[in-house]
């Protein structure tokens, strides 16, 4: 997802600034949850699930899957002795979800729990005021990693790491929004093995990092990026139940800030769409295949080769792609036989106007009802080659399942809309200022 320019204000910033004072003291005296109710205990719950946000008055998802919020309150409840959390930004709205997340995590550190934080150097001056309360509670460390210096482009993954144990990522950012607003979709795996993986990236960017406050080190990155590539012995087989095994491979982008260079997440993504021999599903926020300093059509080409082979292929796209330079590569793929496209618009909230909200943020693939990659990733050059980003491939029939429901669901959804390959789109309105007519939700 892209939010607003770094330099664009936070939406209603007044309220905004009156809440991170108010936030910083909650957090010093508790860690509330109050008005959560965390899921209950009962059946073993399997190391890999996908975890998804279905937004409020929107009939969107598949109910089977555990809620983004209630998933996330789980695992920090939890936590004894690590939570690492690598994010895009940080944004919270008063008595919003998110006052229940931080307040949960305020709770780990007053049991002694260690919590990382790591942002964007570029988002922060859009979200600053909750990171910069965060940075002087005591156990909370807050850093910021600057990869557009590093590498061209921006700290995009949306991943944390509990215990050593347990890894989540997916399309959710660390947004109120997301929680509530915004169609995502995640995966959760307790493994030490898949934890140990994405540690290594972590720490890795928490080196380059700077804390909230000093000048970025140029000599961080030089010493950061000296640190040994490990190997793992891959694909790692998740036992789910007697009989459902999972297997998972990782994958992550820039290709030079990676553990693996073998697992770089858009080969790893070609070599799954070149394994359909039937269906392709997937569902993104954007796609595009850049522009004149960086394009590459990888992607855009192992679709047009699956298609060719006889795969059925279906895209679901936000109508936020109605603005944006990437909708003729689109329109371009509805002209291939076996390819349809369809933009989906989530339905605006009773409660009013959200800016940067009531929109499809997954960013899934399902190929065969068999292999499913679940990522951080839009799917344009520049998230591959400049940004850091990461994903899952995995191979298990019930998990392409439940993937597929939410495509399906998508896909027959009134606001989904088959693209036409030679209109004119009027611009998506998802800025700061509402529509004409439109109430701002918090104005």
């Amino acid at each position: 997802m892209k939010p607003p320019s770094p330099a664009a204000p936070s939406p209603a910033s007044a309220p905004a600034r009156r809440h991170a004072g108010a936030f910083l003291a909650l957090l010093l005296a508790c860690g509330l949850t109050a008005g959560v109710s965390l899921p209950a205990t009962g059946a073993p719950v399997p190391p890999v699930g996908l975890v998804e946000t279905r937004p409020i008055e929107a009939a969107l998802g598949n109910p089977a899957l555990p809620s983004t919020l209630g998933t996330w309150m789980k695992l920090f409840a939890g936590a004894q002795k690590t939570i690492d959390i690598e994010q895009f930004y940080l944004s919270t709205w008063p008595h919003e979800a998110m006052d229940d997340v931080l307040g949960e995590l305020g709770a780990a550190v007053k049991r002694g729990v260690r919590v990382r934080l790591l942002l964007d150097a570029g988002m922060i001056r859009t979200y600053p005021r909750v990171a910069d309360s965060l940075a002087k509670v005591p156990g909370f460390a807050v850093r910021l990693v600057d990869y557009r210096r590093i590498a061209g482009g921006v700290q995009h993954a949306k991943f944390f790491l509990v215990d050593g144990e347990t890894t989540f990522l997916g399309s959710q950012n660390f947004d109120w929004r997301a929680l509530r607003h915004i169609h995502e979709l995640g995966v959760s795996i307790r493994d030490l093995r898949v934890t140990a993986d994405f540690q290594r990236v972590f720490e890795l960017d928490w080196a380059m990092g700077t804390p909230v406050g000093q000048a970025p080190d140029t000599t961080r990155v030089a010493l950061a990026a000296q640190v040994p590539h490990a190997r793992g012995t891959l694909p790692y087989r998740i036992v789910q139940a007697p009989g459902d095994t999972v297997l998972l491979w990782p994958s992550w982008s820039p290709r030079r800030f990676i553990p693996d260079t073998t697992l770089w997440d858009q080969d790893m993504i070609v070599r799954t769409l070149d394994r359909a021999r039937d269906e392709i599903v997937l569902q993104l926020l954007s796609y595009s295949l850049g522009d004149r300093r960086l394009r590459d059509e990888s992607l855009d080409l192992a679709l047009r080769r699956a298609a060719a082979r006889g795969v059925k292929v279906r895209l679901i796209l936000s109508d936020w792609e109605t603005g944006s330079s990437g909708l003729k590569a689109l329109q371009s793929l509805t002209r291939v036989p076996g390819i349809e496209v369809r933009l989906s618009t989530v339905p605006e909230w009773s409660g009013g106007y959200i800016p940067f909200a009531r929109v499809e943020h997954c960013k899934y693939v399902v190929v065969d009802s068999l292999w499913t990659w679940v990522g951080t990733s839009n799917w344009s050059p520049d998230y591959f080659h400049s940004s850091r980003n990461l994903a899952v491939t995995m191979m298990n029939r019930p998990l392409a399942r439940d993937a597929r429901a939410v495509f399906e669901t998508s896909w027959r959804a009134p606001g989904a809309v088959p693209l036409a390959p030679d209109s004119t789109y009027t611009p998506k309105i998802r800025g700061e200022e509402p529509p004409p007519g439109a109430k701002k939700y918090g104005g």
